[in-house]
């Protein structure tokens, strides 16, 4: 039996580890296809160091500042790769557009073959839903669920998503709980050592953490005027500092920004996942724009609020451990209101930790 891993990006990188972590313990044959879809070292090879991935044994650096060139590249890249290694299973994780690519891949070298020549797509993070087909993540997210072969579904919240759309006849789906829970809870150990709140002066629970990285938010101008705006302003109004690490995308930004950023928020680099991790483990309140972050928050009890008008983790939202407020000033300040002086339950509708055992048990059967 062998298996394709198709990844690039950080959450892809950081939720399939701990299932890599079972092929490499099981030695099983495997091997990973990267996209380079994040291509720069801070967002991509620090976590593939972390987490003791293997290097990948195919690099395909496609061009992703554009969707046509990207895709046109990734597809033949691993197509040919498929062709030429055989696989009995081809594995993607969550709504990106790597995971699209191999996915797309996998389905256009399956329509050449007889069936017990094709390769079993996999989707690890299925039936997540947003309902906002105009953030291209629900288009990937529909897609990859509907061309695969194995769903591997978080929660029963995501499960109805799957039968609302006639998902679940044809194909094979375990309810699995999200891998982001082993990772989480395989690293909690390692918090006590962690020196990140004394570099930058922190007290716990004293400090907001913040971050912002998707193209509707920080590449339009107004939404992202908006909510600087708005940092601004809860910074000076409890006299707080807020940990700002900035995506690639959203440094670009901030170069060309005219607005003048308030002392209390602290720009830095993207982080190591250990550090962030800690950050968020100790912080008063997390703003995100990221899907990862909503589930992270929740299950380490954090209260996230979520500057987005729409979010496919409905879930956290549900149970009260997440505000979404889009971009609106008075929202996000009323929200800080509610969460500022409570503390909320953990959740854990995600997976007790053992996630990647479960879907390992599922394939080998």
């Amino acid at each position: 039996m062998k298996f394709c891993i198709v990844l690039s990006t950080r959450p892809e990188i950081i939720k399939l580890a701990s299932l890599i972590k079972i092929f490499k313990k099981k030695k099983e044959n495997f091997f990973l296809v990267n996209t380079n879809q994040h291509y720069t070292k801070i967002m991509s090879k620090v976590f593939f160091n972390y987490f003791n991935i293997p290097k990948p044994k195919y690099n395909i650096n496609a061009n992703s500042s554009s969707y046509i060139s990207f895709f046109s590249k990734s597809l033949k890249e691993i197509g040919n790769i498929l062709t030429k290694e055989k696989p009995n299973y081809l594995i993607v994780q969550g709504d990106t557009n790597t995971a699209l690519a191999g996915c797309l891949a996998g389905s256009i070298y399956n329509r050449q073959h007889l069936d017990n020549k094709k390769v079993k797509i996999v989707h690890v993070e299925s039936g997540l839903r947003s309902f906002d087909e105009k953030m291209p993540e629900e288009i990937n997210r529909k897609i990859i669920d509907i061309l695969s072969d194995i769903l591997f579904v978080p929660t029963k919240f995501d499960m109805n998503n799957l039968k609302n759309e006639n998902l679940l006849k044809n194909k094979k789906i375990l309810k699995s709980g999200n891998t982001i829970t082993d990772v989480v809870k395989s690293n909690l150990n390692l918090l006590n050592k962690n020196n990140i709140l004394k570099k930058f002066k922190l007290k716990k629970r004293d400090y907001f953490l913040a971050t912002l990285h998707r193209p509707e938010t920080v590449d339009n101008s107004i939404n992202f005027k908006k909510i600087i705006y708005t940092f601004n302003k809860i910074s000076n109004l409890y006299k707080k500092k807020i940990i700002f690490p900035v995506h690639p995308r959203t440094e670009k930004i901030l170069k060309k920004f005219k607005r003048k950023l308030n002392k209390n928020i602290i720009i830095t680099n993207p982080l190591e996942y250990i550090d962030f991790l800690f950050l968020m483990k100790n912080c008063r309140i997390v703003f995100t724009d990221s899907g990862g972050i909503q589930e992270e928050s929740s299950i380490l009890g954090i209260p996230c609020i979520t500057t987005r008008t729409s979010t496919e983790r409905q879930i956290t939202v549900k149970s009260k451990v997440n505000i979404m407020t889009g971009y609106d000033k008075k929202k996000i300040i009323s929200a800080v209101r509610k969460f500022y002086d409570i503390k909320i339950k953990k959740l854990n509708l995600f997976g007790d930790g053992r996630v990647a055992e479960k879907i390992y048990k599922f394939l080998k059967k």
